[in-house]
């Protein structure tokens, strides 16, 4: 039977270098994703992009490729709170060995998303008024709409690219502080939590469910540990179910740290009074396949991290069991 690779037969030096290192490289590779989904999120109705392959169409042809990537510099710095995450994880991890494998991935997955989210937020906050800085309308609707989405503390009518004045992450925390204070940068935390920790609960829990599962059944590799190739397959399916299953939360999520109204209660209801059911699944195909594709991604480079980072002691003891 297979095995994974436990937080005692890492090297920490090695760990945490090829760890931030390789989620770099990751984090460039998923963020066009991300950017998409929260502009079809923070959008009203289909206001801007009616579906997922149009909004890809429309970026591009109107921001190009430097469109995918508003915000990036500060998305980046999340490798950083990354490693404070995975950390907490495997820590917790290695403290409920004696759980089954369901509740070895629930319980670290929620703790590790406390400690990674108290970190985060704020960077997310930035990110998200700069990724939807570049959504707009095409020329000939702009005069007859007034939709309009909130960017730096104020509601900004979505509009040609040429007429949107940009706005530094400067600015932005600048206009941060001046409407709400340090709080600000703080909005949406509470249902931030809400949304994150059971998300990456999920995730950690279907993902150690069924890599047991699998892996009972699945040919080893040489040193009795799972194949990357099962690994990977099962990254995709709980990234798909925690998206699934939580994608109501991160609408709710999204539209907080990105608008002026904080109350969960009132965006809750105007939500369900603008889209009706459809807010239950909007965004959803493209958190879908945000979620598939970062974890498949970020599975694989997780656990090539791991290989790479054990111990030789470790190494030279699995061979001599096998």
């Amino acid at each position: 039977m297979s095995r994974q690779i436990v937080w005692d037969e890492l090297d920490k030096t090695k760990y945490y270098f090829y760890g931030c290192t390789v989620f770099l490289g990751i984090r460039v590779i998923v963020y066009p994703a991300n950017l998409v989904k929260t502009r079809l999120q923070v959008q009203k109705g289909t206001s801007v992009y009616s579906s997922s392959f149009d909004a890809y169409y429309k970026v591009f042809k109107a921001e190009g490729i430097r469109g995918f990537y508003r915000g990036f510099h500060v998305f980046a710095w999340g490798v950083l709170f990354g490693q404070a995450y995975i950390t907490s994880y495997e820590y917790t991890k290695h403290h409920c060995s004696n759980l089954n494998p369901f509740l070895q991935g629930l319980i670290p997955g929620a703790v590790a998303s406390v400690a990674g989210q108290t970190l985060s937020v704020p960077a997310d906050i930035i990110t998200q008024r700069l990724q939807v800085q570049g959504m707009f309308k095409p020329k000939d609707f702009v005069e007859r709409t007034s939709t309009t989405v909130a960017t730096d503390g104020a509601a900004a009518k979505l509009q040609a690219p040429a007429t949107v004045k940009r706005r530094s992450v400067i600015d932005i925390s600048r206009n941060i502080m001046k409407y709400d204070g340090i709080s600000g940068f703080y909005r949406g935390f509470m249902i931030s939590l809400m949304c994150q920790v059971p998300t990456s609960a999920i995730w950690w829990a279907s993902y150690n469910a069924l890599l047991e599962s699998i892996g009972m059944y699945a040919r080893p590799n040489k040193n009795g540990r799972h194949s990357l190739y099962v690994q990977g397959g099962c990254g995709i399916l709980s990234g798909a179910a925690s998206a699934i299953f939580t994608n109501p939360l991160d609408v709710i999520r999204t539209r907080v740290q990105v608008g002026r109204i904080r109350s969960v209660r009132h965006v809750t209801s105007t939500l369900w009074k603008e889209e009706g059911k459809s807010m239950f699944y909007k965004g959803l195909s493209a958190r879908i396949t945000a979620m598939s594709s970062n974890s498949l991604l970020i599975i694989l480079g997780y656990e090539t991290v791991k290989r790479l980072s054990i111990k030789d002691s470790a190494s030279t003891n699995n061979r001599s069991i096998r």
